[in-house]
């Protein structure tokens, strides 16, 4: 509301002095005036704005709160401490039986761990799964670790996984979880981690550029969020989630590819995604400040796909897919299938229904009615 506001108040500012130069002073001054000061005066605005914002610090962390949120999801909220002391959310929910196998769930962009849990928990009970859903940096609960790359992430993983005691599990992610999911992969090895799902994923610029695949690198701003030209963040982020008539960026999706469609026949996909950008800011919007925009989080990971050495891994891509190419789907899959040892499973598919394709087809929560990544990646393991 207060970005809003803001957003208003320049905006009449703007108009007032516009009128102000043309009232007092002569017609060349006033034209000059108004030029410069209609393209200053915004700016200088939006960047102080985004200065005090980026200073303010997040909400504490309150557990309370937050365990009463996980249990209306049906999971349970825990939290570890990172090596660099940093608060790390995690839900857990499905199966509690000693024998349960472990999968750890990565949501994507502007969501949290809150969304793989309701849409997870029964299914993996049915399963005999323990799902653990850890939030990103910055969202939902968790502390903001800026200038992070995907490859820092598993470290917040290995506390999860020594907090839960946990040898041996599978990794699945959702579009930017898909990278974070590669990343947990990658730095447990095949012996701890088993399975890894990837479902609508995407690539680093290393590879997009090494194959000339398509890629959004150069859409990001190259300017780390902590440098003081680059405030605009912090208002972008109070104007996508806290905004009257804006938030959530889920109320908009159906104007993207597929999403008239997904509206149409998955309503439940974009409500429950936007319940779930708003606990992506329960503790406020400045992790979304730092991460959402981070050119160096998105496009560099620190990591390279093809050091995975996992034993099992299914790829679904949708070819209609306008956010992550499709052509990135097909680099993985391919890279996968030719491994010599590796199980696999690919679905290429075209529903008209593009990054949502894989979400849940009969209700805001999977089942065992239809085919999901944990069946999956049960079966490539022939359990």
């Amino acid at each position: 509301m207060l970005a809003f506001a803001f957003v208003a108040l320049v905006l009449l500012g703007t108009f007032a002095g516009a009128v102000a130069c043309f009232v007092f002073l002569p017609l060349l001054p006033a034209i000059g005036a108004l030029v410069v000061g209609v393209a200053l005066l915004p700016w200088l605005a939006v960047t102080l704005y985004g200065l005090a914002r980026r200073a303010q610090p997040l909400r504490p962390f309150d557990a309370a709160e937050h365990q009463r949120e996980a249990a209306r999801l049906g999971g349970e909220g825990r939290h570890v401490r990172s090596a660099d002391g940093r608060i790390v959310e995690y839900l857990v929910y499905g199966s509690k039986r000693p024998d349960a196998q472990v999968i750890v769930q990565m949501h994507g962009a502007g969501t949290t761990a809150g969304w793989p849990c309701r849409m997870n928990a029964t299914l993996c009970e049915a399963l005999n799964l323990k799902g653990i859903a850890p939030s990103m940096p910055g969202y939902g609960y968790s502390d903001v670790c800026v200038g992070r790359r995907i490859a820092d992430f598993p470290r917040d993983v290995e506390a999860i996984l020594e907090a839960e005691g946990v040898a041996e599990f599978m990794v699945e992610g959702l579009s930017l979880g898909t990278a974070h999911a590669m990343a947990v992969a990658w730095r447990f090895g095949p012996e701890r981690c088993v399975a890894l799902g990837l479902n609508v994923p995407y690539l680093s610029e290393q590879i997009c550029r090494e194959f000339d695949l398509q890629h959004d690198a150069d859409r990001l701003p190259k300017a780390d969020a902590r440098a003081w030209h680059q405030a605009w963040n912090f208002l972008a982020a109070d104007l996508m989630y806290r905004a009257p008539l804006i938030s959530p960026p889920a109320r908009h999706l159906g104007g993207i590819g597929g999403g008239r469609q997904v509206r149409a026949e998955r309503p439940w996909v974009f409500d429950s995604m936007g319940e779930d950008q708003g606990r992506l800011v329960a503790r406020g919007t400045q992790g979304q400040g730092f991460d959402q925009f981070s050119y160096e989080m998105n496009a560099l990971w620190g990591f390279d796909p093809r050091d995975l050495e996992t034993r099992n891994v299914a790829v679904w891509y949708a070819t209609d897919d306008t956010q992550c190419p499709p052509s990135h789907g097909e680099w993985l899959a391919r890279l996968f299938e030719s491994r010599e040892g590796v199980k696999t499973s690919v679905r290429a598919e075209d529903l008209g229904l593009g990054h949502f394709t894989y979400m849940p087809s009969l209700g805001p929560a999977y089942t065992t009615e239809e085919e999901t990544m944990p069946a999956t990646l049960l079966a490539l393991r022939g359990l």
